[in-house]
Order: C-alpha cells, then structure tokens, then sequence
C-alpha cells in the first residue's frame, strides 16, 4: 500500500477514537440484532409486574391466561441522519491542516482528496454520536425524543407513553424556605422500584438542582462523602464527563449522586445547549439492571466504489467490545460530479434510543414552572 495511503487509514482509525458513547448513551446498548435492514423495528417496551402467580384448584383444568406485560406500540421508524461536504477539486491546491505553506504533497492529488474525505467523514461520524447521546438525555428526562432539522423545526417525536407519575415536578421549587428535595427524591426513587420492580441506585442532577440540594440541612445530614471511593463503581460514567459527589439516603433508599454539565452545538444555533437540564433529578436503576436500546433502521446503499474502497469503509460500527456492546454504525459514501469538478462525501445513520424498561426510571423537576 502507498505510504500516503498509510497516513489517510491512520487518520480514520484516529477518528474513530473520538465516536465513543457519552453520558447518556452509556445507559444504552447496541447488540447486533440491533443493526437492522429494515424500514421500522419492532421491539416491546416493558411493564413490569408485581402480580402473584394464581393456584388452581386442579391440574386438569390447564393454565391461568395471562396479558402480556408489554406496552403494544411497538413498531419504531427510526430518525434518518443524512450529512455531506462537497470537495471541490480546486481546493486540493489549498494547505492541509499540519503542513507548512511548502511542504511536499502529500503522495498525490488523490492522497490530498482522501484526506480530506476522511476529515469530513470523522466529522459527520461525531455528530452522529452527539445527535444519539442527545436522543438518550431527552428519554432519561421527559420519556420521550424530539429532533429537530437544520432549521431547527421539528422533524421527529416520538413519546414512549412512560408514567406520568415517572415525571413529576416539586410542590415547592428547590431552593426556596418550604422546599422538601430529600422528601422529593425519596417519593420518586419509591415509585420507580415499586413499577419497576427494582432498586433505583443513581441521582443524576442538572448543576442548579444540585446546588440548591446542597442547601438542604436535612440533606446535609444524610450525605456520605464515600471515602471508600465507591463511586468507581461506574466508571463509565466518570470517564464521560461525570461528577461523582458521594452518596445519601432518601428515605428507604441508597443512591450514588452525580452532576453532569456537558453541552452541544446544533447547526441552527451556535449557542451551547445542556444534555442536562439544569433543574433536572433522574433517578435510575444502575445501567446493568436497565434494558435501554439504540437500534438502527436500514439504509439502502451499494457501497462504496473505487479508489476510495482502499481508505473509507462503506458500513463502520462505533463501539467498546470491551463493553460487550457496540455503538453507531453508519453508512459512509464517496460520489463524483465530473461536471463540478467536486467529490462528496456523504454519512447516512438511522438511530433510534428505546427505553425498553421504560418503568426503571424517572425525571423529577425541582422548579415550579
């Protein structure tokens, strides 16, 4: 393999180093029966039961009929991502970023157009990321995922049909005299192990409803620093821009508190958005005992064509095998306009994050809107 194409091949595996999960994804999995071809995808969203198996009187008279316990709706379209840059031949003349005004080419006119081919891809493969992290904080905090275009309108939602009693907003905003937020997270932590039959483990807080927590005398009584370190329980969530604060109790319950500040960027304002809402309080069972999904819709595609075979894959899944779960996997596309004098790169993905066990968690707001 020509040495040019070398450095264009180590500059896409260097990119892939940069698409990993975030915050909120990581609550989600992605098995390969994830990876679909399909237009919709069918998967149940659980209810969890706590109903006592029946006796019978006598075996002859067969078996008690029983619902299912799943929610019917079923049938997802996922979201479609479609981004591009057009690369217009003419600016192959221009510097790349990391060279001098007189450095050698690097290998050919063709070496300098995968190269920007691949920066262009290693782009549009993060925003993908970002745009399925943002999916798993609107689920995590309202039930539901609404996506907007270029424009900003509203191209896509979906609500899952989650409890209300799941979202609830405080009597009295946190912060002011009458405020009760121990009482608050404790009646939300009971109502997610009483429907999802589990034990609610985390408290994640936006950077106001945790300051105004701190506030809180009968708080301060139960907070535990955990010089053990226990929050290296998740690391997973350290790494990606947690904050691990200690633990306390909230009425009958144990939970690990944690902030997270992380912000994006949306093609229609520059301003920067929070993942998290800053009045927000997500309590949830531990991810191990969550079943949240990111699955993805097919994409029709015939690949990618030559030369550009030897640089970009046509299909590459992001992910930690470590983890035993992928991430996203998206569609890559290299097309020419002889006319223009312009190739384009082109990255399609159809993402879609499922709260499966849609009972296991809930979204307190600790302001009064």
């Amino acid at each position: 393999m020509p040495e040019f194409l070398k450095k264009v091949l180590r500059m896409f595996t260097d990119g892939r180093r940069n698409v990993e999960r975030g915050f909120f994804s990581f609550f989600f999995k992605t098995t390969e029966e994830d990876y679909t071809n399909a237009e919709y995808v069918e998967l149940d969203v659980e209810r969890t039961t706590n109903t006592v198996a029946p006796t019978l009187r006598d075996s002859r008279t067969g078996a008690v009929i029983v619902k299912s316990d799943s929610w019917k709706e079923h049938k997802f379209r996922p979201p479609y991502i479609g981004l591009k840059e057009p690369i217009d031949l003419m600016s192959l003349l221009e510097r790349m970023p990391g060279e001098s005004d007189d450095a050698e080419r690097v290998g050919s006119w063709f070496g300098r157009l995968a190269a920007k081919i691949v920066r262009a891809l290693s782009k549009f493969h993060r925003m993908i990321g970002l745009q399925v992290d943002l999916q798993a904080a609107q689920i995590m905090q309202t039930g539901r995922v609404t996506l907007k275009d270029d424009k900003d309108n509203t191209s896509f939602d979906l609500d899952f049909g989650a409890a209300v009693t799941h979202f609830p907003t405080a009597a009295v905003g946190w912060g002011n005299a009458n405020a009760t937020p121990v009482e608050d997270v404790a009646a939300l932590a009971d109502v997610v192990a009483a429907d999802g039959q589990t034990e609610p483990a985390l408290l994640i807080l936006g950077d106001d409803a945790w300051k105004n927590l701190l506030k809180d005398d009968i708080f301060k009584e139960f907070v535990k620093k955990d010089g053990l370190g226990l929050g290296t329980l998740q690391p997973g969530l350290r790494t990606r821009g947690g904050v691990y604060h200690g633990m306390a109790d909230f009425g009958s319950h144990t939970l690990e508190i944690w902030t997270f500040s992380g912000t994006y960027k949306t093609l229609a304002n520059s301003t920067p958005q929070r993942f998290l809402d800053k009045d927000a309080a997500i309590v949830t069972a531990r991810p191990e005992d969550l079943d949240f999904r990111t699955v993805y819709g097919g994409i029709p595609s015939l690949g990618m064509k030559e030369p550009f075979t030897q640089v970009v894959p046509s299909v590459v899944t992001f992910g930690n095998s470590g983890e035993g779960t992928g991430f996203i996997r998206v569609n890559n596309r290299v097309f020419e306009d002889e006319s223009q004098d312009t190739y384009t790169a082109e990255a399609k993905c159809r993402p879609l994050s499922i709260p499966v066990s849609i009972d296991r968690y809930g979204c307190l707001k600790t302001q009064v809107v």
